[in-house]
């Protein structure tokens, strides 16, 4: 692990693949970042499983010799607080909302067992250690000399997304509310709330955006984001107008995406998971 160093005190750790969890990655797929305080260091996104979390504190203890004190999982998807185990000793507290918090406790099993199954049992048996406070809506920390913006997204990306705020710095780190250069999950998304807070974001205009998965990147990416999830929406709604069935959507959706392909890897693959649950988005939003 390679940290890049993006403000003072503020480091990205990005992997060399966007591939979803397989044996050649042994599940190191998602981005994780710290922040370097004078009293101590926060870690968002610990990885998946435990062997990279172990890997994300050796490259921290590479930056700074400060301990790591705070944790954040943006969200419920293993991937990103599987390694939340290579920390316990240290750590005082783990914030995630309420709601990744009992998704945590009640998945975390069956999420040690997929990846185990996805990485033919490169991953093991990563001890589960669910966040221990909540936050479930804005709040402001200062840890050390940083001051942190935590607010929840509205369920956009997956139920109880976080994002992370530093407005000194104008950065933000944002979990999987943010895929620069990858096909974003959509299956357990609210789309139309995702495409509203992504314009909201950019009304931050963030100089630096550390996203869940791809290169970092600024606020253009939450602008071409923006767009690929409009396109998407409209693409979904145009199929349920012509009464086609999602199967049938799945193809006139690749044809109006077609221009955010090069940009997006993975739409293939992801869209005749996503299109039918967008689909029955569309279609409660009709009613």
């Amino acid at each position: 692990m390679q940290p890049e160093q993006l403000a003072t005190g503020i480091y990205a750790v990005i992997p060399p693949t966007r591939e979803l969890p397989g044996a050649q990655n042994r599940s190191w797929n998602s981005n994780s970042a710290f922040i370097v305080t004078d009293d101590g260091v926060l870690v968002v996104d610990t990885g998946s499983p435990t062997e990279i979390g172990e890997a994300l504190k050796t490259a921290i203890a590479g930056v700074t010799n400060q301990p790591v004190r705070w944790i954040l999982n943006t969200h419920a998807h293993g991937d990103h607080w599987l390694g939340n185990a290579a920390f316990e000793e240290s750590v005082e507290n783990i914030y995630a909302t309420q709601t990744v918090i009992n998704q945590i406790k009640s998945q975390g099993e069956n999420w040690v067992s997929n990846f185990k199954r996805m990485t033919d049992g490169a991953t093991g048996n990563s001890r589960i250690i669910p966040p221990d406070t909540a936050i479930d809506s804005r709040r402001e920390l200062q840890l050390g000399n940083k001051q942190i913006v935590l607010f929840p997204s509205g369920n956009s990306h997956s139920p109880g997304d976080l994002l992370l705020w530093l407005p000194d710095d104008r950065v933000l780190i944002s979990g999987d509310v943010i895929y620069s250069d990858r096909m974003p999950s959509t299956n357990n998304s609210n789309l139309q709330q995702w495409i509203t807070l992504l314009q909201e974001l950019e009304q931050l205009q963030p100089q630096t955006v550390i996203p869940g998965h791809g290169r970092v990147t600024n606020v253009h990416g939450i602008e071409q984001l923006h767009a690929l999830l409009t396109a998407l929406w409209q693409a979904v709604e145009e199929g349920y107008n012509a009464n086609l069935a999602t199967y049938e959507t799945v193809p006139l959706a690749r044809v109006r995406l077609a221009d955010f392909a090069g940009t997006y890897p993975g739409m293939d693959e992801k869209l005749p998971r996503d299109v039918p649950r967008v689909y029955l988005q569309v279609e409660a939003a009709t009613f």
